[in-house]
């Protein structure tokens, strides 16, 4: 299974990312990651999954320090990805379209950035508790 971050797993959607911040988004915490997901009300692309990345501003003055920390959290996402059971978009002829599809929205609640390895550990957890709590749902 490829490990690349395709252009249709990014979440860029505003009314998505919108409905997240509602009462409809339930969300899941880790320190220093919070997850907010929510179920896409249409399907966009193929992917189950749409991801986000967000660092606040009034914790990371500097946008070189949101950016450092937005890599670290693509990255550990890209590798990690597949604990939700994600498709590969060349195996899309053999799987039939998607009925149901996710937008996540992962936000760094950290004061200072942590080393990759951290965050890497807090994503599996997270991916993992998701992957769980999807698995009951569907």
């Amino acid at each position: 299974m490829s490990q690349r971050f395709y252009r249709d797993e990014r979440l860029k959607a505003r009314k998505e990312i919108e409905r997240l911040f509602t009462p409809a988004g339930k969300s899941l915490s880790s320190y220093p990651i919070r997850l907010v997901y929510v179920e896409t009300q249409e399907v966009r692309g193929t992917f189950a999954v749409q991801a986000g990345f967000v660092v606040p501003k009034r914790r990371f003055k500097k946008a070189v320090d949101r950016n450092l920390i937005k890599r670290r959290l693509r990255e550990a996402y890209r590798l990690n990805k597949h604990i939700l059971g994600e498709r590969d978009p060349e195996e899309l002829t053999v799987h039939p379209p998607l009925d149901r599809q996710f937008a996540l929205m992962f936000i760094y609640t950290g004061a200072e950035a942590m080393p990759f390895k951290y965050i890497d550990r807090k994503m599996k957890k997270l991916l993992g508790e998701l992957a769980k709590l999807l698995g009951e749902v569907g």
